[in-house]
């Protein structure tokens, strides 16, 4: 025992080396390499010892070391990194992430205006545009079989994978509802506590709009994205959607299968995470991750009458050897 006290407060403290954990490039969303430590091994190390005093001859012993790896990097750091990010790159306009750790349920959610914090709450509505798809997914995916047929498992396919809006206007009207589909999915929504998040109309063009809601996202007097009427969310609410889609995927719980009990199965949700990784478009956070990465997500923009795009954003569940997370992003800019 007493050995083993001299061990550890006296010597190694000479050869304890800590680890570096992997540290933020500046500037950039990249972090470098953890680099690791060493340690005195005293388990190992009393044993030999007491031989070496022992032993009229053989007196000399290499402590043995062990290698220990580097930290985790804070999560807290990681929004940190990303805020300074946002504004490294003068993006003058609105942005919105929200990044949720699906092994632990660490999260953060922030909102930059210019660059400068959103006032808390931070929920601000933006233009849902084609990642609305995800919750018209889910609602028809309740209503369907466990096998759907060929012909809904191929608008299925080109909603989320290819973003056809015809597509979707067709899942809605002929598995929801052929005259409320939208509202139905709304209705959905709100019943897994999704308040922020909405379809108002069909996607075609000249749909009229079904119904003009007022949330508590879209109601706020301090900042507006001029959300579209027709569908809008938040990036916290449309990860919580992918979340639950997740959990009931991989341990058969979460909101989806509470709410909605054998109409959304762990088997359904894991074929709607087979269509969300099939939105293949090699930009936004696919871009973003190394290659081979697993990426199920919905992406979606809107142009305007000249070209030009003002909202912007991307839903995802990204797949990595390290833990799986959920991450959205939400950009508007009014020019």
């Amino acid at each position: 025992m007493r050995l083993r006290l001299y061990l550890a407060n006296e010597i190694a403290a000479r050869y304890d080396q800590p680890p570096v954990p992997p540290l933020p490039v500046p500037g950039t969303v990249n972090f470098q390499p953890g680099q690791q430590g060493t340690a005195l091994n005293i388990d190992l190390a009393a044993p030999l010892i007491e031989n070496a005093l022992r032993s009229p001859n053989q007196r000399v012993v290499n402590l043995p070391l062990e290698r220990t790896d580097p930290t985790r990097p804070a999560f807290a750091n990681l929004q940190i990194l990303l805020e300074q990010t946002v504004r490294l790159s003068c993006f003058d306009g609105v942005a919105g992430v929200y990044v949720l750790d699906l092994r632990n349920g660490q999260d953060f959610y922030f909102v930059l205006q210019g660059g400068e914090p959103v006032s808390m709450p931070p929920n601000v509505a933006f233009s849902a545009s084609s990642t609305i798809k995800i919750p018209v997914m889910v609602s028809v995916m309740r209503r369907l079989p466990e096998n759907p047929d060929d012909e809904t498992n191929r608008y299925l396919v080109e909603m989320i994978g290819k973003s056809v809006n015809p597509a979707t206007d067709w899942l809605m009207e002929n598995v929801i509802d052929p005259l409320r589909g939208p509202l139905k999915v709304t209705e959905d929504m709100r019943a897994l506590g999704l308040e922020n998040t909405f379809l108002a109309g069909y996607f075609y063009i000249g749909a009229p709009l079904l119904y003009r809601f007022e949330t508590p996202a879209n109601q706020r007097q301090d900042i507006s994205t001029e959300p579209d009427p027709y569908s809008q969310t938040t990036p916290d609410e449309i990860g919580m959607l992918l979340q639950d889609i997740y959990l009931c995927a991989n341990e058969g719980g979460g909101s989806l299968v509470a709410v909605f009990p054998w109409e959304i199965t762990p088997a359904k949700c894991q074929t709607m995470i087979k269509y969300l990784i099939e939105d293949r478009i090699a930009l936004l956070i696919q871009a973003g991750v190394p290659d081979g990465t697993k990426v199920a997500h919905k992406h979606g923009w809107v142009t305007d009458a000249y070209g030009v795009i003002h909202d912007m954003s991307d839903a995802a569940i990204v797949f990595t050897p390290g833990g799986d997370y959920v991450m959205t992003v939400y950009l508007w800019h009014p020019l």
